[in-house]
């Protein structure tokens, strides 16, 4: 709209054009008397100084940079403010204002809406997290029923809990508080859950699948204990099955080596 010598002229002209378009004569005047272009810019910087402390401070109207930054804040609020706000910035008759509503800002903004729905669904996540934290806090800390001791010692502990599982009340109590033993993967809570549940000796004396002259563990209603408690474990919560028979073979398979059996069974070196 027009050109000015020094920084406090376009101060000047600025001002102007929010109220009118025609600057021309002063870019006429600007030229023909370049020689008293410092004499303007003292009258002007007296005069903006003057203004400045005046008791009553005129307040300019928004610029259109201004008005381009509050249409960008509303674009943050919903698809529909963002609709407007590239409607309204496209009516704008200010030259300043559409020539910042490029593509380039319009991708600036795409970009932060996408960042802040990013953040918005990690808050939620988060959220969950924490309120099931706070649940497993506030839980009753699950203790062994009456008439129920742990580890079982004998094949009549075994027999004698085997048919107290019938009552499925029961079953679900004991579940509750073998998975409390805890276990960060399916390996690592069957062992607890087993050492938990069986004494090393009484270990001996099972397998899985009843092979070798053993009796079959998988019979047994505890099988279905140990399942059930590693389903109840937030970390294994997702094992099927065929995964807990093969942690459970593992861990009986192992037993032989439990206790310090492992050293005795070496041959002694000479």
């Amino acid at each position: 709209m027009g050109d000015a010598a020094t920084y406090t002229d376009a101060r000047v002209k600025l001002h102007q054009a929010e109220y009118t378009s025609d600057l021309t004569d002063t870019d006429d005047r600007l030229r023909k008397r370049k020689g008293s272009a410092k004499l303007f810019e003292s009258q002007q910087s007296k005069q903006l100084e003057s203004s400045e402390n005046s008791d009553s401070e005129e307040e300019f109207p928004p610029t259109p940079r201004e008005k381009l930054l509050g249409l960008a804040a509303k674009q943050m609020i919903s698809p529909t403010a963002q609709r407007v706000a590239s409607s309204t910035i496209q009516q704008d008759a200010s030259p300043t204002a559409q020539s910042l509503a490029t593509p380039g800002c319009e991708a600036m903004f795409s970009k932060l809406l996408t960042i802040l729905e990013e953040v918005k669904e990690t808050q939620r996540v988060h959220s969950k997290i924490l309120n099931a934290l706070l649940k497993k806090q506030e839980a009753p800390v699950m203790e062994v029923p009456e008439g129920v001791a742990f580890p079982l010692q004998t094949q009549a502990d075994v027999e004698a809990l085997d048919e107290k599982l019938k009552d499925r009340s029961l079953m679900s109590t004991v579940a509750a508080v073998v998975a409390d033993v805890g276990g960060t993967s399916v390996d690592d809570a069957t062992r607890r859950m087993m050492k938990f549940l069986l004494s090393n000796e009484l270990a001996l004396d099972y397998n899985l699948f009843g092979r070798h002259g053993k009796k079959k563990f998988k019979d047994l209603r505890l099988f279905s204990v140990v399942y059930e408690a590693l389903k109840k474990n937030t970390l294994t919560a997702q094992v099927n099955q065929q995964e807990a028979e093969r942690a459970l073979s593992k861990w009986f398979t192992g037993a032989r080596d439990r206790g310090g059996r492992r050293a005795s069974r070496q041959p002694m070196q000479t």
